[in-house]
């Protein structure tokens, strides 16, 4: 063994396996990145591709809805509906105007007109006006629910019988009306109709007090001002009366004889009773839930039928027996009868559909037409410048008073 065999070492390790190893690394990787790109761009590329499908889709879609098939409203739904509303509006309006002038002027003229041993009851003309009420009720009902009477039946059981707690609480207002329709005749007897036509509007005074009361309303200065005003004009009003002395007689023979401070008290107390019924009766429409409009009506009116009937009995069932129920009638007492009747339902109409403002318009164009029929027709009525100027400042604080919001 040569000294040159121990010096000699092992020969290193082989360095070639370890490069093409990190070689081939570096080869995958750069292949991996090289094949997420292409991935990329195809993703990118079928979401380039989707949207663009999808506008070609709207576009489609918009191409084929055909125009004509866009709902739009017609331009005159709207003016035809306000143009019905405004109608009736009017039609109520001028139906009240007509309806208070002509109960006023005939119930004057069939208790000035005719002797007191031919005098016809007033508290039938009030019972009969009752059922004529409800009878309207009735009718309105069915016509409500087309005449079907099954359907019509249905609804009775379930909101008139079905219900007596507010067949109870709706008789308290029909005793309030029948009193009222009752003082209303005493009123007439003993005032000229433009005297009582000027004093019934008081009631705006009672009912804004039953507002205040009941409600918890609360009023603007304006219309107690305009209350003011309302209690000014009919003080001048009252002193026309007094300095012309107009508590004429019939001609006549055997006729009633007026008393002015009796129909005076008639009339402060179908104030009191008008605004206090109308407060009631318009909180029960508002606040009556589920129940029927002419449902309401019927309640009360049926009610109106049992009041009026004991006011008869009360005041005058010796008469009315021993004279007869259709004593003294004639073609206006049926009038008075229809009048009153309209009348009342026309007020539970204004009082659901229409506000108060074309109310006090119908009021104040009523006192104007009551004043002049009451001069032509009636002998020794004097108007003279206290009663226009109080018949216009009662006009003038009516349509003020209502003529601001609460």
């Amino acid at each position: 063994m040569s000294p040159f065999s121990l010096n000699k070492s092992p020969p290193p390790a082989p360095a070639a396996p370890l490069e093409n190893g990190q070689k081939k690394k570096e080869e995958d990787v750069k292949r991996m990145e090289e094949g997420l790109k292409p991935q990329e761009e195809k993703k990118v590329e079928s979401t380039e591709a989707q949207a663009k499908k999808m506008d070609m889709d709207e576009k489609s879609k918009n191409n084929l809805l055909p125009i004509a098939m866009k709902r739009v409203q017609p331009p005159t739904a709207g003016a035809d509906h306000s143009d019905s509303s405004n109608f009736f509006k009017a039609y109520v309006i001028l139906s009240m105007t007509l309806v208070w002038t002509g109960y006023t002027i005939t119930v004057k003229y069939t208790r000035s007109m005719k002797a007191a041993d031919e005098m016809y009851s007033s508290t039938t003309v009030v019972l009969l006006s009752e059922i004529v009420k409800m009878t309207i009720s009735v009718l309105m009902l069915l016509y409500t629910y087309g005449f079907k009477f099954t359907e019509f039946k249905h609804c009775l059981c379930k909101h008139y019988f079905g219900q007596p707690r507010e067949l109870v609480k709706m008789s308290i207002p029909s005793i309030a009306y029948a009193i009222q329709n009752n003082l209303d005749f005493v009123a007439l007897s003993n005032l000229d109709p433009g005297v009582y036509q000027v004093t019934t509007q008081l009631k705006v005074v009672t009912t804004a007090v039953f507002m205040v009361l009941f409600l918890g309303r609360r009023f603007s200065r304006t219309r107690w001002f305009a209350i003011l005003l309302l209690f000014a004009g009919v003080a001048l009003v009252q002193m026309n009366s007094v300095l012309s002395s107009s508590t004429h007689s019939s001609s006549v023979k055997g006729a009633h004889q007026e008393n002015y401070l009796l129909g005076l008290l008639a009339v402060l107390c179908t104030c009191v009773t008008a605004g206090f019924a109308g407060v009631y009766f318009e909180k029960m429409l508002k606040d009556g839930g589920s129940t029927p409009f002419w449902v309401r009506n019927l309640q009360m009116y049926s009610c109106g039928v049992i009041s009026a009937g004991c006011g008869m009995l009360m005041a005058e069932s010796s008469d009315v027996f021993e004279k007869g129920f259709f004593f003294g009638y004639d073609e206006k007492v049926f009038a008075i009868i229809g009048l009153l009747s309209v009348g009342g339902v026309y007020i539970s109409l204004v009082m659901k559909h229409l506000d108060n403002l074309h109310k006090s318009f119908a009021s104040a164009v009523s006192i104007l037409l009551v004043v002049l029929l009451s001069f032509f027709i009636f002998d020794g009525i004097t108007i003279g410048i206290f009663f226009l100027a109080g018949a216009a400042t009662v006009c003038g604080a009516v349509l003020l008073y209502n003529s601001v919001p609460e």
